[in-house]
């Protein structure tokens, strides 16, 4: 789906789908925004858009109040959760078809082009998430390579991605 122009805003709705839980406002003003400008109205803001974006009517999925934020992604599917998801699976007991979907759907890196390097609690939280991905998609793509073996054509690839 068409994400916000605003970075912060971006990072803001990833930072809330991937931590499940929720955060006081305070928490996350500091985590994205400066303290000159107004961070509490610049939160309000991105949780603005953000509800045009993810919200529908049976079910909001941005979850507010006067003290705290958080998402819920009770019925939605995330990309990088469901390839984390596999890839701490068996891997050997999931059909090649699902390795390949999940594979499929995580294309690019984790946040790609999303750096905010001036806001360091979330770039480190960001930098680290990428790692976890880029390692479940990595052996997503390791568990396809090896069982595709026989096909090098439906292999290679997965074996170009992993490489």
């Amino acid at each position: 789906m068409p994400l916000p122009p605003s970075r912060k805003t971006r990072a803001l709705l990833a930072y809330l789908a991937l931590n499940r839980r929720s955060f006081r406002r305070e928490h996350l003003c500091e985590l994205l925004w400066e303290i000159p400008d107004d961070p509490r109205g610049s939160l309000r803001w991105s949780l603005s858009k953000l509800r045009r974006l993810v919200d529908d009517e049976a079910h909001p999925r941005i979850v507010a109040d006067r003290a705290s934020v958080g998402f819920d992604a009770s019925d939605v599917a995330i990309d990088v959760v469901t390839l984390k998801n596999v890839a701490d699976s068996d891997l050997e007991a999931q059909g090649s078809e699902a390795l390949e979907q999940a594979a499929a759907r995580y294309g690019g890196h984790f946040l790609e082009g999303l750096e905010l390097p001036n806001f360091h609690e979330f770039d480190a939280w960001a930098v680290a998430e990428r790692e976890l991905a880029t390692r479940a998609q990595a052996r997503i793509l390791e568990a396809l390579t090896r069982r595709l073996a026989a096909d090098p054509e439906r292999a290679l690839p997965h074996a170009r991605a992993l490489v």
